[in-house]
């Protein structure tokens, strides 16, 4: 493992032990600090693509006891409960939903190309809200049932423009 590889792996499990603590002041912190595009540290891409590993390992673990062949399937739902289209998302996390689900198809150049285009808007807020749903969504899975499947996400916020 590179040292930039270690230093994401070790900010991604950083993020999710305060997430799990509830640390939510120094996690919002970190969140931005990560986020900002004159920082130090691990490139928010490396940390995006350390959590969408993170997800999809866990997720083809629960994956195991579906029958060979079956399509792997994730439910988004908005605050309210209610399911929400990739499409609806925005663009960013919409990416993250395609990267998440091109690593657990170990389609690595999708995965790789959705977490730039996740990571790649120069918006500080839009770039939070990526990172902060991978957090939460990898948290999540990782904090539930190991046997619930298919893994139902929360989405922290539809986009105005893309409400149905």
């Amino acid at each position: 493992m590179t040292a930039t590889a270690k230093r994401a792996h070790t900010v991604a499990r950083d993020l999710l032990s305060l997430t799990r603590s509830g640390e939510a002041d120094l996690l919002a912190t970190t969140l931005v600090s990560i986020a900002s595009a004159t920082r130090r540290g691990p490139a928010l891409d490396d940390v995006v693509g350390r959590l969408v590993d993170t997800f999809s390992l866990a997720a083809k673990d629960r994956r195991r006891s579906l029958r060979i062949g079956e399509p792997f399937t994730l439910r988004l739902r908005d605050h309210a409960g209610m399911t929400v289209r990739p499409d609806r998302l925005e663009p960013g996390v919409a990416a993250i939903v395609r990267a998440i689900a091109a690593s657990v198809r170990d389609d690595r150049d999708t995965c790789a190309d959705q977490i730039g285009r996740a990571c790649e808007n120069a918006d500080l807020d839009q770039r939070i809200r990526v990172l902060a749903h991978c957090v939460v969504w990898t948290s999540d899975l990782l904090s539930t049932d190991t046997t619930a499947y298919p893994p139902v996400l929360s989405c922290l916020k539809v986009s105005p423009d893309n409400s149905p």
